[in-house]
């Protein structure tokens, strides 16, 4: 008896020695701060046998920044899909990195009931700490992450990168929140819940987006709606009820189309965004968690044709390097349909269902170019250096004058593409034939590799998802010459 009597007293003791959700201390809740997630992590991946926490790297502000591997990276399977999680590129949309942490002191908490025992998973919750300790969009050198996966200049995306080329994932997820303000000058409150989408980069196989639609994105949603939580695919508003809405750019530079770009089941999450950001921190946490575990149980039901579509899609590319790739597209009228959405009403707050006129679901190809063997780069700064180091794309580098019969694109200006509602400053010019002696320092680019599609839209002159768009390649367009050119043959 004094044997039970002792145990239950001790059992108290032993929930209260339970590592507990940073949320769950606070009152009233605020969201988690980069020093509780940290603590957080490294307690529940001490106590518990079924994590790895590495960090993986450290924010421009040089916070650390972790990921953690679930299972233990000691017992993940070889031939098993491996899934990418990551949030808060944007410091000012903290529920996915709640989100994932309910998630692990879910698993902590109930170690034995598993749901993704098919997955090997990748988490990083943070990617943007220094944002997240300012509450402000951008990271510490003042740059928006979701627009930093062309260049890589920032160390925040370069251990995504990093982190992708090390462990090939099948499937990756990039988690943020959207504002509700659109509409509400006419009236109406933007709310259309938790909103997935996957790529639309028409370079991206469409047997990958096809199935990414078919079998993962439509019955997340569905799946979720069914959990009571509102659901829908990811619209992209502006202006008046009368513009024309899309889905997410189809630009490499963010976190979904610029990891699509390799191949791989790419989706980005927006939950519905709070001002001031704490909010209802733990129901926006909630709310993403439903659906981040309705997309995890599908991949884990899905695994073996997800490994499967992937490497055969890999192996394919690898070996039969597409002969043209699409470098400009935009979503035209074309294929533009009346959308029926349910958006809250102001002057009730009840849901409406309201029309809107034009709804442009896919992107039309407006340039493609055929691809050449290789590109030469006349003179390269340490910047295209580096991108092309951190995006892990071989070149080699001259070590003695040679002449090639190259294309090289002459500029007389600079013009102005219109696709998306985004202007994007191209050079202006044509391409001509000529022959041209490279110096020692020149480097050169082949294309014939798995990595052709994304190479040719980093490097073309003209290309709506070219390095001539960032400010810090604008001294590409200076010169009589695009210093970047298509080699024909040696001479």
């Amino acid at each position: 008896m004094k044997k039970i009597l002792l145990l239950i007293l001790l059992m108290p003791g032993i929930c209260i020695s339970q590592v507990r959700l940073p949320l769950a201390t606070q009152t009233p809740p605020k969201g988690t701060s980069h020093s509780e997630m940290v603590q957080f992590l490294s307690d529940i991946c001490t106590e518990s046998e079924l994590y790895d926490l590495e960090f993986v790297g450290a924010s421009s502000g040089g916070h650390k920044i972790p990921a953690v591997f679930y299972p233990k990276r000691s017992v993940w399977k070889k031939d098993q899909t491996r899934v990418f999680v990551f949030a808060q590129q944007h410091g000012n949309e903290p529920s996915g990195k709640e989100a994932l942490l309910m998630m692990l002191h879910e698993l902590y908490l109930h170690p034995q009931i598993s749901d993704y025992a098919n997955l090997n998973l990748i988490l990083v919750p943070m990617v943007n700490p220094d944002g997240n300790e300012a509450d402000k969009r951008r990271n510490g050198n003042d740059y928006d992450l979701n627009r930093n996966h062309v260049i890589l200049s920032e160390p925040e995306t370069r251990l995504l990168h990093k982190l992708f080329e090390q462990y090939q994932p099948h499937v990756t997820l990039d988690v943020h929140e959207y504002g509700s303000g659109t509409w509400l000058e006419h009236g109406y409150i933007k709310d259309f819940g938790e909103q997935l989408d996957c790529v639309s980069n028409p370079a991206i196989p469409s047997t990958l987006k096809n199935f990414a639609i078919r079998e993962i994105l439509d019955p997340t949603i569905e799946q979720t709606r069914a959990r009571g939580v509102k659901a829908n695919r990811y619209l992209i508003t502006r202006g008046d009820m009368g513009h024309f809405v899309r889905h997410s750019t189809t630009d490499i530079n963010d976190g979904r189309n610029g990891f699509g770009i390799r191949y791989s089941l790419s989706f980005i999450l927006e939950g519905l965004n709070a001002y001031p950001k704490e909010e209802k921190i733990w129901q926006r946490g909630k709310y993403q968690l439903t659906l981040i575990d309705t997309f995890l149980k599908l991949c884990n039901e899905k695994s073996q044709n997800i490994y499967t579509l992937v490497e055969n899609i890999r192996n394919e590319y690898a070996s039969n390097v597409p002969d043209s790739v699409i470098i400009q597209a935009d979503y035209t009228e074309r294929y533009s349909r009346p959308l029926e959405v349910t958006l809250i009403r102001t002057t009730d707050f009840r849901d409406t269902t309201l029309t809107l006129p034009h709804y442009r679901p896919e992107p039309e190809a407006v340039v493609t170019v055929k691809r050449p063997v290789a590109y030469i780069v006349k003179r390269p700064d340490q910047k295209i250096i580096a991108m092309l180091e951190s995006h892990h794309i071989a070149y080699n580098v001259l070590t003695e004058s040679e002449t090639y019969n190259v294309e090289q694109f002459e500029i007389s200006g600079r013009d102005t593409l219109r696709l998306e509602g985004r202007d994007t400053i191209i050079p202006g010019g044509r391409f001509i034939r000529a022959e041209v002696t490279f110096t020692p320092g020149d480097i050169i680019i082949t294309t014939s590799s798995i990595r052709a599609n994304q190479i040719v839209q980093i490097l073309e002159p003209q290309s709506f998802y070219g390095i001539s768009y960032y400010k810090e390649y604008q001294s590409l367009l200076d010169s009589d010459i695009y210093p970047v050119f298509r080699i024909i043959s040696k001479n």
